[in-house]
């Protein structure tokens, strides 16, 4: 049995809908959710085991939700205690005889001084430790893989209205610092590769050539606002867009207020109505949001773009090519979500 956390946000959800195209696969999969999503409901219809967990501190609750699971993708969600959360997933999975965590981490997640992107590095540090612990007391034989994630392509889907209505993206970003975006879709190529065999049957654990290994994974080419907005007007043929340096602040007011957008709104609404009626056999998860970033996530963005600023760290890494080896690049995916991003009028 496989298990995947948090499919209530954003990363639980692409990886169990990229997973679910695999139908033979759908009862081998369990999911826990805090709140029952459209898409949660959806994954219930589809044979797949919805697990609710209202208290993630009770540990026969985990327990339960652990039974019969060789191996855990374990996503921190956006909860305001996703730390403890995660630790309290992690301790369970280990004494419920768990052969395999698979932890979905975030480039920067050692940097202490931004505290949400080491939300990402406490984690990493509890899983090591307690596995360490535990190994040497003979009492597991867990092992694990850290996959430390670049910005999400994806998550620029957040912007298009910005861009479809004023022609401009302001990012807080300095014009000459680079990120390096994955696709989402190479993301969940990754879990596949981990999670399943050659005949895309669930494997009892970790293969050991990546046990016990930290994976970066980066989409395959540093990118300026410059390029950016090059891109965009390549894939739209408007060639009047521009970029603006935007303060930390800004980002967030227009983050939160997305919601009030009656444009965003209306797309929010139909893509979870899409989301309980997916198929889930053609990816169609890359298209969507879902939701209005909450205050956790904002935060993770903010401090993901001051970190890059400071650090001039994303820069592209080959790990990708273990498990994708042609990685989708930004310019594909303007081309595929032009639409969105073209002005209208």
């Amino acid at each position: 049995m496989l298990l995947i956390t948090h499919v209530d946000d954003y990363l639980g959800y692409c990886i169990t809908s990229h997973l679910s195209q695999f139908k033979s696969l759908r009862k081998d999969i369990r999911v826990l959710y805090t709140t029952k999503s459209a898409w949660v409901q959806n994954f219930e219809s589809k044979g797949i085991d919805a697990c609710p967990i209202l208290d993630y501190t009770n540990p026969n609750e985990l327990s339960q939700a652990l039974r019969n699971v060789d191996q855990l993708v374990l996503t921190l969600g956006n909860n305001l205690n996703r730390v403890m959360h995660c630790q309290h997933i992690c301790k369970v999975a280990i004494k419920s005889g768990v052969k395999s965590i698979i932890l979905l981490s975030h480039q920067g997640a050692q940097s202490e001084a931004h505290h949400s992107l080491y939300d990402y590095g406490q984690v990493e540090n509890y899983l090591v430790q307690k596995q360490e612990e535990e190994e040497e007391k003979g009492e597991t034989n867990l092992t694990w893989t850290i996959i430390r994630l670049d910005w999400i392509q994806q998550y620029f889907h957040l912007w298009s209205s910005q861009v479809d209505q004023t022609r401009t993206m302001a990012l807080p970003l300095t014009y000459d610092t680079e990120i390096c975006p994955i696709d989402i879709t190479d993301v969940c190529n990754a879990i596949e590769h981990l999670v399943l065999d050659q005949n895309q049957q669930l494997m009892p654990q970790l293969s050991e050539e990546h046990a016990g290994q930290v994976y970066t994974l980066t989409g395959p080419e540093s990118l300026s606002s410059k390029g950016i907005i090059q891109m965009i007007s390549n894939a739209t043929s408007f060639d009047q867009f521009k970029y603006l340096m935007a303060r930390a602040m800004d980002t967030r007011y227009y983050l939160k207020n997305l919601g009030h957008n009656i444009w965003f709104d209306a797309r929010i609404k139909n893509e979870k109505r899409q989301a309980y009626h997916d198929s889930l056999e053609f990816k169609s998860y890359r298209t969507r949001i879902l939701v209005v970033p909450n205050d956790v996530q904002v935060q993770t963005f903010l401090d993901y773009f001051d970190w890059v600023v400071k650090t001039s760290s994303s820069i592209p890494v080959d790990h990708i090519n273990l498990f994708s080896p042609t990685p989708k690049t930004m310019q594909e995916y303007f081309y595929e979500n032009a639409i969105d991003f073209k002005p209208k009028v």
